[in-house]
This record gives C-alpha cells, structure tokens and sequence, in this order.
C-alpha cells in the first residue's frame, strides 16, 4: 500500500496587507488557469481577457433566481459607479447541466453569463477562485447551493480580493478603491 499526500506549496506573503483589507484579500494571491468560456451571444471569455483590467467575477447559475437577485443588484450598482473600460463584471454558469441559453428567456441577468460545455474546466476555474457549491441530487433533478461571493481579478490575472455577503454596493465601491490603492502601492 503507498500513501500520496498533496501538499500545497505557496510563496510566503511579503505584502504588508492594512488590517482593514485583510479579511478581503486573496493571501497568497491565487493564480487562474488557462480556460475558454462562451456566453449564448456568442462572445468568448479567457483569462487573457481577464488582463489589464479590474474584473468583478460571480459564479452562478441560469437557475439562481431569486437567491442571487441581492448579489446581481449589487453587481449592477457597481458596474454604474466603476462604468470605465478598465472595470468589468462577469458572470461564471458553474452548472454545465443547465444550457447559458436558457439565460436569454426572462433576461434574468444584466451581464453575459459565460459557461463550457465540460463541467471539469468549470470544476478547474472554480477551484482556483476558491469558489464552493454542492449539488444535492435528487430521483427526478438536483439542487445547487453555492457561496455567493464577488471575486476580484487584479488587472494581471490573479484572483486578489473576495468579497463575502452581506455587502452592499457603496460598500463594496469603497473597499475597491481602498484595493485599488493599496495594489498600487505594494505591486
């Protein structure tokens, strides 16, 4: 019998974080995976478009309503306060059962929803956001319950910050800009 253990090695943190952002920010920052997602517009999402711009990331599903309507609010707030090209906000189907189409019927949400057909590259990407859900199987379907968290993507790629509810969107405005500053300082 041979035993394997999987041990994570990661660079000791050298940034001196504010305490204020401590509890937000990825420590060590969490690099992303090569990856390639399409929403049902046809556009195309890498993590090359992730570069030279501030990204608000959310995973979610076609089926999210209403749980993550308080989140999708949020979300929109803030993508009127930060409306310059250097800031977007994408939206992650974590469910590759449920067709990104099905997000067209109902315009349930105010961004593309970015998917991939095969559930293992979801499965990657999540995992390098840190991003958690559980599905529930049932005879006849299943349930989704995930964290409904915001995601920060630094303009070189890397998952930085990560923003766990309740928030709202002035709060959420003036923790970016305190990352902001930060990041320009320590990077």
């Amino acid at each position: 019998m041979v035993w394997f253990s999987r041990l994570d090695i990661a660079q000791p943190e050298t940034r001196k974080i504010p305490a204020a952002l401590a509890p937000i920010i990825t420590s060590p920052i969490r690099t992303i995976p090569q990856f390639l997602l399409h929403s049902s517009q046809e556009q195309v999402l890498t993590n090359q478009s992730l570069k030279q711009h501030w990204s608000f990331v959310y995973f979610t599903h076609p089926s999210c309503q209403p749980e993550c309507e308080p989140i999708l609010t949020v979300l929109k707030n803030l993508k009127q306060y930060f409306s310059m090209p250097e800031v977007q906000t994408l939206l992650i189907n974590f469910d590759s059962q449920q067709n990104i189409i099905h997000e067209q019927s109902g315009g349930a949400f105010p961004f593309p929803l970015y998917g991939a057909e095969q559930q293992s590259q979801i499965d990657a990407l999540a995992e390098s956001f840190g991003f958690l859900y559980l599905r529930e199987q049932f005879k006849q379907g299943y349930r989704l319950e995930q964290q409904h968290h915001i995601f920060l993507v630094d303009p070189k790629g890397r998952v930085y910050a990560r923003f766990e509810p309740p928030f709202t969107s002035p709060l959420l405005q003036q923790r970016f800009l305190a990352i902001r500053e930060f990041y320009a300082r320590s990077e």
